[in-house]
């Protein structure tokens, strides 16, 4: 048996005071002093956050063959405060046990089993101050707040399950690792607009249910012929996510208003946005069309021969996130010689570039000199000015037609490449036992990919803003080599 416990404060204390203006007499001179005071600013912004927690973590192990883990954690968060729930508890429990050794069936051809399951809970209090009514001070007196202070604010919370198992074939030359999880995550944080009467405009309240499900397959085989080995390996990774509530009806304390919510738009560009929707997943994308004839093709005014966009209207264009992905690599090595690759493939996602629009809208496209060069842009098999088709269509996120400028995500690609030379420098230098080599190559090129620009990346770190390029940086290919040495 084996058993931790312990506690943990975190305290953070953030402070900013900021005074800056236009310059007055005295040029590139940055000190408060030369600053015009007729244009200067100041401000001050500062908050203090405390997490206190108690955890635990035990383990009971039979005979190294089986084990029961357990691990518990409470804490107390100041963000809480004033808030009905003041405190949080979250633990994991799991089960493994190496079913080769508990049975005594360990043979050649599979030498090790081993099967596991757990479950696990995790906590995220809530943000600064949405539980408390705080007011800023602005020219000397308190600013009243728009949003309604929540004191039934309660954690997220994220439940899971998560079962796996470990193969080992033919005299350890064979390995398998396979995992199944399911996850729920409940009391998200939504902020719903409210009516005027009840003093405020919107509110944090607690909402939410999404579901994840997902495989992770792993496999590696290796096996050495004389002085040469080989080593080869094999990943495939799923994920499926659905929304399965957002806001099914929370009363206002104030007005005993109820408000429910089915659908929440996330925003985006003019064009593009994400909307998510009970029985969607998280990341689906939404974007503006063309307008349409009673035939269902595309409208052409008769007389200037311009399309226009449809008023008003975001169609489903896809999910931004992949149906699975894939990985592929192997080892080499001869004598003192190394070789080694890995393929990665990304199956199915939609993403969309506004790069591509912007540039088709300026006409400096590779499409746009195209039209130029063919006497116009071919819409429903006809000709029509390329300028004006093209300014309609592009226009970036102030505007554009998205639907034109989306893409799959499908790609694959040489993720990495190495060689390497183990150097007998021991027969030189005998204090020095080996000396390796090793030329590194990393996302080096594509053997497949329709999408104007990496789908890989991402031109934004948060939630909402996925599967959209906007003048992002190129994806890089990086060159290296590394020297090892052994004494």
């Amino acid at each position: 048996m084996t058993a931790n416990i312990g506690s943990s404060i975190e305290n953070i204390r953030y402070e900013q005071n900021m005074y800056g203006g236009k310059l007055h007499g005295v040029p590139n001179l940055f000190t408060f002093s030369n600053i015009n005071t007729s244009t200067s600013e100041s401000s001050q912004s500062g908050y203090r956050k405390v997490k206190q927690s108690v955890f635990g973590t035990f383990q009971f192990g039979y005979k190294s063959m089986a084990y029961l883990d357990f691990t518990a954690r409470n804490d107390w968060a100041s963000t809480l405060a004033q808030s009905n729930t003041k405190s949080f508890f979250y633990p994991t429990v799991g089960l493994s046990g190496i079913i080769t050794d508990i049975f005594d069936i360990s043979t050649d051809w599979m030498p090790y089993m081993k099967l596991r399951v757990s479950y696990s809970e995790v906590g995220n209090e809530p943000d600064l101050f949405l539980t408390i009514p705080t007011y800023k001070i602005v020219s000397g007196y308190p600013e009243t707040q728009t949003r309604m202070p929540n004191t039934d604010l309660k954690p997220e919370r994220t439940k899971s399950w998560e079962a796996g198992a470990n193969f080992v074939f033919f005299k350890n030359k064979l390995k398998l690792d396979a995992t199944f999880y399911k996850s729920s995550t409940y009391n998200q944080f939504f902020e719903p607009t409210l009516s005027s009467s009840s003093g405020y405009t919107s509110v944090i309240v607690n909402a939410g249910r999404i579901d994840n499900k997902g495989i992770e397959i792993g496999a590696r085989y290796s096996d050495t012929f004389g002085k040469f080995h080989w080593s080869s390996y094999l990943t495939y990774s799923l994920n499926r996510n659905k929304i399965v509530e957002l806001l099914p009806g929370w009363t206002n304390p104030v007005t005993g208003e109820i408000i429910s919510l089915t659908e929440l738009d996330m925003d985006g560009t003019g064009s593009y946005k994400m909307i998510l929707k009970e029985g969607g997943s998280m990341g689906d994308i939404y974007v503006n069309t063309l307008r349409t004839d009673e035939h269902g093709a595309i409208y052409v005014h008769p007389t200037d021969q311009t399309v226009a966009a449809e008023a008003n209207t975001f169609i489903y264009a896809g999910n931004s996130n992949p149906k699975y992905n894939l990985g592929w690599g192997n080892d080499f090595s001869w004598n003192r010689i190394s070789l080694g690759f890995l393929v990665t493939a990304r199956v199915g996602g939609i993403v969309v570039s506004h790069t591509q629009a912007v540039m088709d809208a300026f006409g400096v496209s590779q499409a746009s000199a195209d039209a130029r060069d063919n006497g116009g842009a071919l819409v429903n098999g006809k000709l029509i000015p390329a300028q004006e088709y093209y300014q309609t269509i592009g226009g970036g996120s102030s505007g554009g037609i998205a639907s034109m400028y989306c893409y799959s995500a499908t790609n694959v690609r040489l993720a990495e490449l190495t060689l390497g030379y183990d150097i007998p420098v021991n027969q030189w230098v005998k204090w020095v036992k080996g000396m390796n080599v090793l030329f590194v190559g990393r996302n080096l090129f594509f053997f497949y990919n329709k999408a104007p620009y990496d789908p890989e990346l991402t031109a934004h770190t948060g939630t909402y803003y996925q599967g959209v390029d906007y003048f992002m940086m190129p994806s890089l290919r990086n060159l290296g080599f590394s020297v090892k040495l052994q004494f």
